[in-house]
């Protein structure tokens, strides 16, 4: 019966024949001579070889042996002198190219195994070991796919994310701010996840560059409204946190809303009681409004995939620019998911402004007292990695220490109004503070992390449930209450907006938008030719 030879059988068969050959031990009583002559090292006779001359010249020219070896080079010495060892492999690797006496081997039982023609030609199913041995090494038609789109990322993403050149300071934004290595990576991952999309599901990761001022535009299919006073439209906002959940967006933690809030449901100077969120892949908003003491609390929780999805506008794009535009305005203009009242910074001349990495405001003259305009306020500052940081009143710095800071904290801008409300999970009393009139019962507007690139936003404003409001502190019980790790007063009273879908989400003071010169604001990272529902 005919019987087909595979590459292994062949290689373990010379590896065995090979390893007898050199480790055969002399007859015992025997001493090995160390001598040169003929006589004491006679060779082995021609049919005393492991393998017959038909053997060695089908492995000879099979074509899968071709090259892998190369034979001895010949020294000059004859056969008698050789070694018994080195005549044994001498027999394999110089095996002669034609069958002895010229004759065809097809004949004979090693040819017709092997199956080898007349001209020497490979045997049959060599196209098939091919195919095995591609198989064997990856290299596959997906693996060959996904190397090219691979190579395509690559490609484009050295001719496009190249650091920045010229002054000291863009440097530095260039070294901190654009991980090239980081954005690689995400790149090389996306190209796999949509190469392997019909076999298997990869989750994607998603940042908006800094350098773009406009965020992609959220997806109009991942909105949703409920009625708070219907259990079955709530429990739809429950489903897409639980999406989130499902899909690796909220990293395993608890969430602030729940259906067993005390939502807002009288319309009163309100119009809008309903509950709003939006979801996708790369951010989870939900907003809605509680009735705590009479009062109505506006609330907006916000978790994102990526640092780069909390952001902040500038009018015109710059420091320093005299125009104002309402936060409705600035945050169309930029795509927000949800935009909130930052600082109005154009309205005072004091704290720590950073803006794209860029220190823009840091006067070293005495405000009042002890303090200086750079450190009578705290300072938020927010990082690549969308983390809080304080800078509290009275900590001192020199303008090259705190450019040293921002670099080495990576810190993309900053938001200088305050006071610190909670650090580190510690509620923060305050007992004096040059702005917002702490120990009055005003409108109060808070940002606050819960968890990383977790965020919540809270607002107290006018409204016709009550006149009375709250101190600073009692604002910051409130934020405390709800289990942020880090949290900040902004900017309140007619500036306090929540800003969702376009419009004003909260009752603004006095009923009317006030124009402003910043607004901080989330956005999805997901482009528009990408956005799922």
């Amino acid at each position: 019966m005919r019987r087909e030879y595979d590459l292994e059988d062949i290689l373990a068969e010379f590896s065995n024949y090979q390893a007898d050959a050199i480790t055969d031990d002399p007859e015992p009583g025997v001493t090995e001579s160390k001598t040169d002559s003929p006589t004491d090292a006679p060779a082995p006779a021609a049919e005393e070889s492991v393998h017959s001359e038909e053997e060695s010249y089908a492995v000879a020219n099979d074509p899968v042996f071709e090259g892998e070896e190369s034979a001895p080079e010949d020294d000059g010495r004859t056969a008698e002198e050789l070694s018994a060892d080195e005549q044994q492999l001498t027999r394999v690797f110089r095996a002669p190219k034609a069958a002895p006496g010229g004759k065809k081997p097809a004949d004979t039982d090693a040819d017709e195994a092997l199956n080898v023609d007349p001209a020497g030609r490979s045997r049959k199913g060599r196209k098939k070991k091919k195919e095995s041995f591609l198989a064997r090494l990856g290299l596959g038609s997906l693996s060959l796919i996904f190397a090219l789109v691979s190579l395509l990322v690559l490609a484009w993403s050295l001719q496009n994310l190249h650091p920045d050149a010229g002054s000291a300071a863009s440097a530095s934004r260039s070294a901190s701010g654009t991980n090239l290595v980081s954005r690689l990576d995400s790149g090389l991952n996306n190209a796999k996840a949509n190469a392997l999309s019909d076999i298997t599901t990869i989750a994607k990761h998603y940042s908006i560059p800094e350098g773009e001022t406009v965020a992609p535009k959220p997806n109009e299919a991942c909105y949703g409204t409920a009625d708070p006073t219907d259990p079955a439209q709530v429990q739809q906002v429950m489903d897409a946190i639980q999406k989130a959940r499902d899909s690796g967006l909220l990293e395993g933690q608890e969430v602030i809303f729940s259906p067993e809030l005390s939502f807002l449901t009288s319309t009163g100077t309100d119009t809008d009681t309903s509950i709003h969120y939006y979801c996708d892949d790369s951010i989870l908003a939900i907003a809605w409004k509680e009735l705590v003491d009479g009062m109505t609390l506006t609330c907006c929780e916000v978790k994102i995939a990526d640092g780069s999805q909390i952001r902040r506008k500038f009018v015109d794009d710059r420091f320093g620019s005299s125009n104002k535009l309402f936060a409705t305005s600035l945050a169309n203009s930029v795509n927000s998911v949800a935009a909130m009242n930052a600082d109005f910074y154009m309205f005072r001349d004091f704290g720590i402004v950073v803006y794209d990495r860029e220190l823009y405001r840091f006067d070293e003259a005495t405000y009042t007292g002890q303090y200086k305009k750079y450190n009578c306020t705290d300072t938020l500052f927010i990082t690549g990695e969308g983390d809080f940081l304080f800078w509290h009143r009275l900590q001192t710095a020199t303008p090259e220490e705190m450019r040293a800071f921002i670099a080495d904290n990576n810190i993309i801008f900053s938001i200088a109004f305050g006071p610190v409300l909670v650090e580190n999970g510690e509620l923060q009393v305050c007992d004096w503070y040059p702005a917002g009139e702490i120990d009055k019962g005003y409108s109060r507007a808070g940002i606050g992390q819960k968890d990383h690139l977790h965020y919540f936003y809270m607002s107290l404003n006018h409204s016709a449930e009550a006149a009375a409001r709250w101190t600073v502190n009692q604002f910051a019980e409130r934020m405390y209450a709800r289990g942020l790790q880090q949290a900040y007063n902004l900017d309140g009273g007619q500036t306090g907006e929540l800003v969702w879908q376009g419009a004003p989400y909260n009752h603004v003071d006095f009923g009317a938008e006030r124009e402003v010169s910043d607004i901080l604001y989330f956005a999805t990272a997901i482009p528009e030719s990408e956005g799922t529902p």
